[in-house]
């Protein structure tokens, strides 16, 4: 893995996590908190994220190859994850695949840090396959310490965005949190597509040309 797939990695890693889709969602777990009470939970949140996408990059393959996956279908299958987020990014919604209406219901403003926040809104099935994908696509243990780097800095970046929720829904509002959303969308279904046809060319070389 050279420099420029550790950026390319982090970005699609940053835009699958989406952080400003998340301002919604802590903002309304938050509500009854203090301000100092949202920070901790904008820190927690960030935490666990950092930690669930650790464990995915060093257990995610092991997993596969224990349930006989093959890289070509979890392509596939991390591709469609991806283009179905990227359509609710496109239309400004919370896709169900990060949250479902009844995982709404169930939060509470007193323990949404970790559940809904960090698993499934932040690092959900999206991004859980975008850094098993990394991982089997540069299987070298200097690859991975890379990987593991670029998950640490999408947790830090998302604890830093989660920390001034308050300060930056005020300067963004709600419309250009869709706009930033929108944008993102695109850019998750370009990188959607591409991972589906890498899977497609492996699963029948003789669709290469």
């Amino acid at each position: 893995m050279d420099f420029s797939d550790f950026v390319n990695n982090f970005i699609a890693l940053l835009v699958v996590t989406n952080p400003l889709s998340a301002l919604p969602a802590v903002l309304k777990i938050t509500k009854n908190q203090s301000l100092p009470e949202k920070k901790k939970t904008g820190i927690t949140a960030a935490i666990a994220v950092g930690i669930i996408l650790l464990i995915a990059t060093w257990g995610g393959s092991p997993l596969l190859k224990s349930f006989g996956i093959k890289l070509p279908a979890f392509q596939i299958a991390g591709g469609l994850v991806l283009l179905m987020l990227a359509f609710s990014m496109l239309n400004a919604q919370e896709s169900t695949i990060k949250q479902t209406a009844e995982e709404q219901k169930e939060k509470r403003p007193d323990s949404g840090a970790i559940v809904p926040l960090a698993i499934p809104i932040i690092a959900g099935p999206g991004a859980i396959s975008t850094v098993i994908l990394h991982t089997n696509q540069h299987p070298g243990l200097f690859d991975q310490v890379l990987v593991s780097i670029s998950a640490i800095l999408v947790a830090f970046v998302m604890g830093l965005l989660l920390y001034s929720a308050s300060h930056l829904e005020r300067i963004f509002g709600q419309t250009g949190i869709n706009i930033f959303n929108r944008i993102g969308g695109l850019l998750l279904a370009a990188i959607a597509i591409q991972s589906i046809t890498n899977g497609l060319l492996d699963s029948f070389p003789s669709l290469k040309i």
